[in-house]
Order: C-alpha cells, then sequence, then structure tokens
C-alpha cells in the first residue's frame, strides 16, 4: 500500500487537535473559576501560605491536632517525613478553611443581593437599613 501523505495536511490535523485541547483546557479552567466564583486562585493561595506559615512560626496549631491527623492516614504517608506529613495536612486544612471562606461569602452576597426593601422606601427618604445594605455591597 502506498500513502501519498501530505505534510500540509499532516499539520492541520496536529493543529486542529492541538486547537481542541486548548478549548477543553479553557472549558475546564473556566468550570472551575465559577464553580469557586467569589474565590480566586490567588485567594487560595493567600489563605493557605497565611495558614501554614501562622502554623509554622507560632507553633500553634488552630486546627486542634487535624494537622497532623490528616498527614499520618495519607495513603503514602509512611513513605513521607513527618515534616513532609505536616505540609500536606496543612495544605488539607488550609484548603477545607478557603472553601469554608468561599461558602460563606456566597451566602452573604446571596442574602445582601436578594434583599429588596429598598424598593419598598418612601421615595426621597433613605432609611438606615438601606444605607447599610448599600455600603455593605
Amino acid at each position: 500500500i502506498d500513502l501519498q501523505l501530505c505534510h500540509e495536511a499532516l499539520r492541520q490535523i496536529y493543529l486542529s487537535g492541538l486547537h481542541s485541547w486548548k478549548k477543553r483546557f479553557i472549558r475546564f479552567k473556566n468550570g472551575v473559576m465559577t464553580g469557586v466564583y467569589p474565590g480566586s486562585p490567588g485567594g487560595f493561595m493567600v489563605v493557605v501560605v497565611s495558614y501554614m506559615s501562622y502554623n509554622k512560626y507560632n507553633q500553634l496549631d488552630p486546627s486542634l491536632g487535624l494537622i497532623a491527623k490528616l498527614g499520618q492516614h495519607i495513603p503514602i504517608s509512611r513513605y513521607m517525613s513527618t515534616d513532609s506529613q505536616r505540609i500536606v495536612g496543612g495544605v488539607l486544612v488550609g484548603t477545607g478553611l478557603w472553601v469554608t471562606i468561599i461558602m460563606i461569602m456566597r451566602n452573604v452576597l446571596k442574602c445582601l443581593l436578594s434583599w429588596h426593601g429598598w424598593m419598598y422606601a418612601r421615595h426621597g427618604s433613605v432609611s438606615w437599613s438601606t444605607r447599610l445594605w448599600m455600603v455593605s455591597q
């Protein structure tokens, strides 16, 4: 069997596949970003790094021993040093803290945006609750 392969056709097939994978990655990234809406990757890093540095330098465990327990119960914990176990446990606890903060922010935004008391106020006067609502947004 003799196949006449055109290099330009092969190049276009390769570029088409590359474009398809780029679009899939962008769709995945957008799904993650909209799934954690009030949060951001930068915010995640700030929360995890500040939690880990607070835990490391103050020698305090605000999680009440959860970091050590999580680090020990990881499936590959027997191959890791205790410092590595603490780091992994701290990242897991920091991630949980970040998710908790995100959920609180979502619920606060939901409550703020669903309040319609400002519509029923008398024209020309602004109540204290309406002013507080406007400032908090």
